[in-house]
């Protein structure tokens, strides 16, 4: 039996897995399955989307398609179903489509959205990755956010997998491509997609700090833009999430293999911390770099510093940044567009300035579900911050309580507790467990402590201990009266006496 178009039955999608036969179609073109083979064999990614992105290949010809014998499953139905979608010639169909596969990332703990993950994994990853990127490649603004979206999910995903280098040659390949090509139609919003997209499959899926940094060098272009036409495409509030961008792929470099061609970053953060729209990402930008302890690689020495050591470097940087950092606080609490930014930022005292003053490390956290994310490094708030606003707020406590990467990525560790069932039995001995709370000597060395607050450590230890041992005696008695029938003896005596006294 041939297969046929869903879409000419007039069919949902409901309807169309209940009456797709049970005929398993290979969605992957001739033109395709050549690709695939090309990628082997170590093909540039640009030649690659040169060969297979063009329009005839975008909606695949029915006839070409190929065609088994064999039985397929449920979840590969729904597969299939859901990548017609993302090839119909209708823009609002494949937005449908990316909204539908994005669904199933994010509840991918469900266990049937888990098959359908595991499967497009083993049978249908080119197939995916290839049309997600054509939906990125020709589609309008929405189109790309929602695309750049699934890819960026695709790549926590993959992160552990063989396919992670797959998706990051290919995506950042056509990513900087896009965002080197001047494109009018582009929004802002799917600007900043883009630029959200490299980020988060380089951190994941790139396999050195050399990709990383090439990465970085993409968006620095626009953080720094040197003509006319990139100064145009940047606004101010797309250049705070462009340094965001380039922080949080600083915090995957290892601070050793930081290349000497960022020097001037610090210079350029300086005049950055001195506008409105971009003091407070330009001043957690320069806490991270300090955070490194690598600020020669940042900075350009003039002739006066040549001969200066490192420390001494740092010190003049830091008391650079310091005075700079002192001057836009003071005019903050006066000024009502940098007041609005600090307070948008959920600063009281801003931490950034604390550091660099005193030397103070940051303490930031979060509560997910009634447990604490509690995060004391410029690196990891960075990631934090960038992460959650990738996914968004809900989406991001679950995938913290859900996902193992992003556990793994902040040490986090969730506990559930346990729902309460009904015993059959009660039990006959209870062991009590009780953890002893010294507020006056607690973290103090116990060979400094004198002998009066030795006596009175002893004395509310041995309290605690005695407490806890006559409830555990008192419940024991009880239990032990109940097993002999003394306890309900005792009610029917009670209740006796109390008919006799009524009489």
């Amino acid at each position: 039996m041939l297969a046929y178009k869903m879409e000419e039955m007039g069919m949902s999608d409901e309807e169309e897995e209940d009456n797709v036969e049970m005929v398993g179609i290979k969605r992957d073109s001739v033109q395709t399955r050549k690709a695939a083979k090309k990628i082997g064999k170590g093909k540039k990614g640009k030649e690659r989307f040169d060969e297979i992105d063009d329009e005839e290949t975008r909606v695949v010809p029915w006839p070409k398609l190929l065609i088994s014998r064999g039985p397929t499953t449920i979840v590969s139905r729904r597969i299939s179903c859901r990548m017609e979608k993302l090839e119909n010639k209708k823009a609002c169909v494949r937005e449908e489509g990316l909204s539908a596969f994005i669904k199933i990332f994010h509840d991918g703990d469900q266990e049937e959205n888990e098959e359908v993950l595991d499967s497009i994994l083993e049978n249908y990853f080119l197939t995916y990755l290839d049309q997600m990127l054509n939906c990125l490649k020709k589609g309008l603004t929405k189109e790309k956010q929602l695309a750049s979206q699934a890819l960026g999910l695709l790549a926590i995903y993959v992160v552990e997998t063989e396919n992670a280098d797959e998706i990051y040659r290919y995506t950042t390949s056509l990513v900087t491509e896009l965002l080197r090509v001047p494109n009018k139609l582009l929004e802002p919003c799917g600007f900043i997609a883009l630029i959200e997209c490299l980020g988060i499959v380089t951190f994941f899926c790139a396999s050195n700090t050399v990709e990383i940094q090439a990465a970085m060098q993409v968006i620095w272009e626009y953080i720094c833009p040197k003509s006319k036409a990139l100064k145009n495409q940047v606004s101010a509030t797309t250049l705070s999430t462009l340094i965001y961008t380039w922080m949080f792929l600083l915090t995957r470099v290892y601070r050793l293999e930081i290349i000497f061609a960022w020097q001037g970053v610090i210079s350029w953060f300086l005049t950055l911390l001195k506008e409105d729209a971009t003091c407070v990402a330009a001043g957690e930008a320069l806490a991270l770099i300090f955070e490194y302890d690598k600020v020669d690689r940042f900075f350009v020495k003039t002739e006066e510093l040549l001969s200066e050591s490192y420390d001494g470097l740092r010190k003049y940087i830091k008391n650079i940044i310091l005075k700079q950092l002192e001057s836009t606080s003071m005019e903050a609490k006066t000024g009502p567009p940098l007041k609005q930014m600090f307070n948008n930022a959920a600063r009281t005292d801003w931490d950034v300035l604390m550091y660099f003053k005193e030397d103070k490390r940051p303490k930031y956290y979060e509560t997910f579900y009634e447990q604490k994310l509690i995060l004391t490094s410029w690196s990891s708030i960075t990631q934090l911050k960038f992460i959650k606003n990738f996914l968004g707020e809900e989406e991001f406590s679950n995938y913290l309580m859900e996902n193992e990467v992003i556990q793994e990525l902040f040490a986090f560790e969730p506990y559930y507790e346990e729902e309460e069932t009904p015993t059959l039995y009660e039990p006959t001995f209870e062991k009590i467990e009780t953890r002893v709370y010294l507020p006056g000597t607690r973290g103090k060395d116990p060979e400094l402590l004198t002998k009066s607050q030795i006596k009175k450590e002893r004395e509310q230890t041995k309290s605690i201990i005695d407490k806890s041992k006559t409830k555990l005696m008192n419940k024991r008695r009880t239990f032990a009266e109940e097993r002999k029938g003394k306890g309900y003896f005792q009610e029917v005596v009670s209740a006796v006496s109390l008919f006799g006294l009524l009489s």
